[in-house]
């Protein structure tokens, strides 16, 4: 169903909507304003940097085919070869864990996927480094996802869709976790439906996550120089919060991001 576009000047008032609904804990949006360059302005914490093999930098026009939206975002194609991602920093505002306990969280963004095996949307999740923290992914069965890592005790409570995304589909996709390590409630949306039940496997004796250095990335898991699990296709307004979005404020941001994207 196609809705009607805004105008530009109205794109500050629906990304100020946005992050009303995303509250004022550790929110951070990237609308992705920009078509050049190598720097996406945030929205509350961290800029992201456009980069390539090696954590190189690369110019959004050179390889990132940004398009412009109806509301004046751009969505960024990402291709693994070539190892093309978003890298972030490390900042508090992206953990929640700290070894002993967890805070709810919700992380999200508009994806249209070329491929639906093992590609992470987003993440701060290195397990080179032993420094997995969360990822928020397609699975290798194409199955929508999020991981909640102990790095300490290497363990993980995983929340999965019960059907798998379909290649060429274009969804907004949102996970909400509810913060109770010793039960967890994981909610995963996509269009702003809940496809899953809101439990979580556990394998190991999860505890909690631990607050490590892995950096925030975007359309790779891993650390910058090295990105693993990289994501093939488009990606828009991804954004982290420390809330669990409700079903309610998951479908109200469904509707913005219609509106921004046009669709």
């Amino acid at each position: 169903m196609l809705v009607s576009p805004i105008g530009q000047w109205e794109t500050p008032r629906a990304l100020s909507a946005i992050m009303a609904i995303l509250g004022t804990t550790k929110a951070s949006l990237w609308p992705f304003l920009e078509g050049s360059g190598g720097l996406i302005s945030g929205l509350s914490v961290g800029d992201l940097t456009s980069a390539e093999t090696g954590g190189a930098a690369e110019a959004l026009e050179d390889d990132f085919a940004p398009f412009k939206h109806a509301g004046g975002v751009h969505s960024y194609h990402f291709h693994p070869t070539g190892d093309h991602h978003l890298a972030g920093i490390d900042h508090a505002n992206y953990s929640f864990g700290d070894g002993a306990n967890d805070s709810p969280f919700s992380v999200g963004c508009a994806i249209l996927p070329n491929a639906i095996v093992s590609n992470v949307m987003l993440a701060k999740y290195d397990s080179a480094g032993n420094a997995e923290e969360w990822r928020f992914w397609i699975d290798a069965a194409g199955l929508l996802s999020l991981e909640l890592h102990d790095a300490n005790v290497s363990t993980s409570e995983i929340a999965a869709s019960t059907a798998a995304l379909v290649i060429g589909e274009q969804c907004f996709v949102v996970a909400s976790y509810d913060g109770t390590e010793t039960a967890p409630v994981v909610n995963l949306y996509k269009n702003g439906v809940l496809v899953n039940d809101g439990t979580t496997v556990e394998t190991g004796a999860y505890v909690a996550m631990e607050a490590g250095a892995a950096p925030l990335t975007v359309g790779c898991g891993g650390v910058t120089a090295v990105p693993t699990t990289e994501f093939h296709g488009r990606i828009a307004l991804p954004f982290v919060t420390g809330k669990a979005l409700s079903a309610a404020e998951v479908l109200q941001l469904f509707d913005l991001y219609r509106l921004l994207l046009g669709v």
